[in-house]
Order: C-alpha cells, then sequence, then structure tokens
C-alpha cells in the first residue's frame, strides 16, 4: 500500500516538474526579445543597397533566418488578410532580384546583427513601385541532449517567432494616391459597440505607405472616439475602428478623419507624399 503510493507520488512529482518546464520555457521564450530595425526599406535606381538590424535582447541564443517573399494586405469578406497574387507578383514584385546577407546566422543573447540588402532590377523596369515581404524568423536554440541530466524532465517547446517588414523600389517618377471608395458605420447592439469601415483604393503606380487617423464627435462638438494608425495601401483595403458606446446619448455624431503621408516610424523622405485625403460623415447612433 505505502510503495504503490509512494509511487503514485513520484509520478505525480515527474508530471508536475515537467508541466512546470514546459511552463517556464514558453514563459522564458515569450521574453525573448528579438527586435528589427528599422521597420521598412527602401531603394531606387541610385540606391540600391540597405541594411537592417536584428538584435537578441533575451537571455537564450537565437537562431534567425531571413527569407523574401510577395505579399500585401487587403480585405477579402470582410477580413484583412495578406494576398499572394501570383498575376501582380510577375509584375511588382522584387524578391527575386532582392539579395539577402547573410540570410541565417545564430545571434547570442545581447548581440546584434547588421544584414544587408542589394536589389539587381532588370533593365527596362516600367515606371512606378516594387516591393516584397521580408520576414525575420527567431528560433530559441535547444540546449544539447547531453546537458540534460539523467532522470531530469527534459520537455521543452520552441516557440518560432516571424516578423515581416517591408522592402520598396520605386523607379523616378513614381507616383501615389488614395482615394475613398466608402466610409459605412455599423451599430453592433449585442457588444455595444459602434464600427466605422473606411475602404480605400490606390492610385496612381506605387503603393501609398501613410496613416490615418479618425475622430467621432457630438453635436455639441465634444470628441467621443480618436485614432491614429498606420496605413498601407497597395490595391483596396478596407480598415475598420470600433468604439465603445456605453455612456452616449443616442443621436447625431460626426465622423471625421485624414489619411496622411506621414509616419512615426518611417523617415518622411522614404515615403511618397501626397496632399491630405479628408473625409467625413454624419452618422445616428440609437
Amino acid at each position: 500500500m505505502l510503495n504503490n503510493q509512494a509511487k503514485n507520488l513520484r509520478k505525480a512529482a515527474v508530471f508536475l516538474g515537467a508541466f512546470l518546464f514546459i511552463s517556464l520555457s514558453i514563459i522564458t521564450q515569450g521574453k525573448a526579445q528579438v527586435s528589427i530595425a528599422p521597420t521598412s526599406l527602401f531603394f531606387d535606381s541610385q540606391s540600391r543597397f540597405s541594411s537592417l538590424t536584428v538584435s537578441n535582447g533575451g537571455q537564450q541564443a537565437q537562431e534567425i533566418s531571413i527569407s523574401t517573399e510577395f505579399g500585401y494586405p487587403t480585405t477579402e469578406n470582410g477580413n484583412l488578410t495578406i494576398k499572394t497574387d501570383s498575376g501582380l507578383a510577375k509584375e511588382k514584385s522584387i524578391a527575386p532580384w532582392l539579395k539577402v546577407f547573410p540570410q541565417n546566422f545564430t545571434l547570442q543573447p545581447n548581440q546584434r546583427q547588421v544584414v544587408r540588402f542589394v536589389t539587381q532590377p532588370p533593365q527596362n523596369l516600367e515606371t512606378g513601385g516594387y516591393w516584397s515581404r521580408v520576414q525575420i524568423s527567431s528560433n530559441p536554440v535547444s540546449p544539447p541532449i547531453e546537458s540534460v541530466s539523467e532522470g531530469q524532465v527534459g520537455a521543452q517547446i520552441n516557440l518560432v517567432v516571424n516578423q515581416v517588414i517591408s522592402a520598396h523600389f520605386r523607379t523616378r517618377n513614381a507616383t501615389t494616391g488614395v482615394e475613398i471608395a466608402s466610409l459605412d458605420f455599423t451599430q453592433i447592439d449585442s457588444t455595444n459597440t459602434g464600427q466605422i469601415d473606411v475602404s480605400m483604393a490606390q492610385t496612381g503606380n506605387a503603393p501609398f505607405i501613410g496613416s490615418v487617423s479618425v475622430e467621432v464627435t457630438s453635436a455639441g462638438g465634444e470628441t467621443v472616439f480618436q485614432t491614429t494608425t498606420t496605413n498601407s495601401v497597395y490595391t483596396t483595403i478596407t480598415r475598420s475602428f470600433s468604439f465603445d458606446l456605453a455612456g452616449l446619448s443616442p443621436g447625431s455624431y460626426t465622423v471625421a478623419g485624414t489619411i496622411r503621408s506621414s509616419r512615426r516610424d518611417i523617415n518622411q523622405d522614404n515615403l511618397l507624399q501626397i496632399e491630405p485625403v479628408n473625409f467625413k460623415r454624419t452618422i445616428t447612433i440609437e
């Protein structure tokens, strides 16, 4: 009887140890911070080289791999998605002529690595903007099996983290623009929220990169909702903004916003400039 109890206690201890080890592994790796700067890369016929810095701010070595692929954000069936359009890729992708050095490396804790990019565009490129996505994958380096002592629980979960930035190539005289296709408001009674949908289309021959601000004001001029976020329009996209209706009196409100060629994380010189695009609509909250 006592032997069985002792065996059961040992099994429970092993299970608890495995659970704690796995949990601590997840927590530790969740704190591991692989950061990237800058958040976008820009090239043109005069500047075919660029670089980014990958830094390991965690306490565990990280295996880093970098890849390029074509894709862009858009909206399908009301959901934001990354679309890989093979037809458009043939016209606009720079992935085939974007070279990365190095593509694979290991970063020790508190170590950083400069990654260099070079573009080799084809001859007689049509005027406009071209792009690809750059994916930086980080995978914690697992300890060797022999480092686990005999009888010690050795379960471990490694979390691969993928971070994606954009890379842009522009020819001379590349232009961009944004036009508002629709501005809609929906009152969702089940969650007592309001949803603003701003549908946009890119004009010109290059993607638009900037920001969009949205504000909702009451008939008396009081601001009841306000936000500013990054905004990229490659083809068409719908940006949705939700706000709490609790405490708001029924009546008329005004939705207004502006799309600008500015972003906090990108130097102004790297952005194709447009005149601010303003939009406005009166809505009714019941």
